[in-house]
């Protein structure tokens, strides 16, 4: 982080380590699966927790900070390889490599800008230049990669943001909220011990087709990475706002769905509440281009196959156990009167075509992202079923969480809503003119007419 930025004023700069092991727990280097190593290359997740906190910045750093600290260190040695760094081991397969030295870096900073923590925190249209000051930075080491960096920014008398950057090829969204759960229930000194522990057996994980192989030449190739992160946003500024689908917003689209169904005396798709939420943003962010936009639409998400996968993975398995289910319809359907209807559709059946066969679904995984590049597909990232928001550290439930990171992806981040009630949260980054299309898109398609 630029810490000549005059948005924050650095109060503290430590690094927290795992406590010693004991002797009968044995922090072996930990081997990347090819579930792992399609992430190589790709950018941190920059997962912002918003939380409110009434009070100056002296007392956090006197009252609460020596115990988040504390609640660290001790999630680390539950959590270990995310204090290590990813590296070649001798055998020339890429690792997570542990040793006693591991340690993560934590920031502690004050945001003195004039932008309060209401207008930084809420739902409507910020610049993304605005929230970068509250990210913390993970370099990039082809030798040594770090694997999660952590800052918190005290918004005084009013809240603070406890933020991570965390490598994927560490760890996907389920295993980070499973780390961020326990950091949050040894702060709160409830039993953390007690919380499901994560299993770091890579047998479990089995690859008869030699996929870590395939995987390991893919992302080293020249401009692999370049393919994998570039979002094609313009150099211009871009903004970030949050947009929610309450759940009967949610129930009126799936009768949408469901009626256009009849009218075409088509079967109805099997729609969800993700389902339809993707669906909508989907033709939201066609209407958005569709000056620019191809005959083709592509939308890919990820398809976590920790019960997918036969023998079934462990839930509390730690790593990353995704890959990617792909959906392709004809732009001119999704534009058309039954936009909704069709995307639904297309998306229902990619997810039934899925199986049970993680290593047919991952073979040629990145050849088949590369081919819809150019395409400008959607993607997404996150889930409604990370329960973001059941974070606990003792403040309160958190006023936003958001994932930054999709600026450098494009992506559209997904979470369940706030409060609680079955809606779903979609975290759009786009440059002005762009989000001021979209938001107009969104809110007219929910018009009830």
């Amino acid at each position: 982080m630029r810490f000549s930025d005059p948005a924050v004023r650095l109060l503290e700069q430590s690094t927290i380590s795992p406590p010693p092991p004991d002797a009968d727990d044995h922090r072996r280097a930990l081997p990347l699966s090819f579930f792992d190593m399609i992430w190589l290359n790709y950018c941190a997740v920059e997962r912002l927790f918003f939380f409110p906190f009434p009070h100056p910045t002296s007392s956090f750093v006197e009252s609460h900070l020596p115990g988040l600290k504390s609640a660290l260190s001790f999630a680390l040695g539950i959590f270990y390889p995310l204090a290590g760094t990813i590296r070649r081991g001798s055998g020339g397969r890429f690792e997570i490599s542990c040793s006693a030295s591991d340690s993560v870096p934590l920031t502690v900073c004050d945001y003195v800008a004039a932008d309060g923590f209401h207008e930084i925190s809420g739902d409507h249209r910020r610049e993304i230049d605005k929230l970068l000051p509250l990210v913390p930075k993970l370099p990039l080491r082809r030798d040594a990669q770090p694997l999660l960096a952590v800052q918190i920014t005290l918004f005084s008398g009013h809240g603070l943001c406890l933020a991570l950057a965390i490598h994927h090829s560490a760890c996907d969204g389920f295993s980070s909220m499973q780390f961020v759960r326990t950091w949050a229930a040894a702060f709160r000194k409830d039993e953390a011990a007690a919380l499901p522990r994560p299993v770091m057996d890579r047998s479990v994980i089995p690859d008869p087709r030699r996929l870590y192989e395939q995987m390991e030449k893919a992302v080293l190739d020249d401009g692999v990475e370049e393919k994998m992160v570039t979002s094609g946003l313009p150099d211009a500024s871009i903004f970030a706002t949050t947009f929610t689908l309450s759940a009967s917003q949610i129930a009126w689209l799936k009768h949408r769905v469901q009626a256009a169904a009849e009218e075409q005396r088509q079967p109805s798709p099997r729609c969800s509440s993700f389902v339809v939420s993707c669906a909508y943003v989907w033709i939201c962010l066609l209407k958005t281009r569709a000056g620019s936009c191809s005959d083709e639409a592509h939308f890919v998400f990820a398809v976590d196959w920790r019960r997918r996968i036969r023998p079934p993975i462990p839930v509390n398995y730690f790593g990353n156990c995704l890959s990617g289910c792909f959906v392709k319809c004809d732009s001119g359907e999704l534009l058309g009167k039954d936009g909704i209807f069709a995307a639904a559709a297309a998306i229902a059946k990619a997810i039934e075509e899925i199986g049970d066969d993680a290593h047919e679904n991952m073979d040629g995984v990145l050849d088949r992202l590369g081919e819809i590049v150019p395409f400008r597909p959607l993607s997404l990232a996150g889930s409604p079923k990370l329960g973001v928001y059941d974070v606990d550290f003792g403040w309160g439930k958190a006023r936003k969480v958001e994932v930054i990171s999709i600026r450098e992806t494009g992506a559209v981040a997904m979470a369940e809503s706030r409060d609680g009630e079955g809606g779903i949260e979609l975290g759009i980054v786009l440059p002005e003119n762009e989000m001021e299309a979209f938001a107009g898109f969104f809110a007219g398609g929910l018009r009830r007419r």
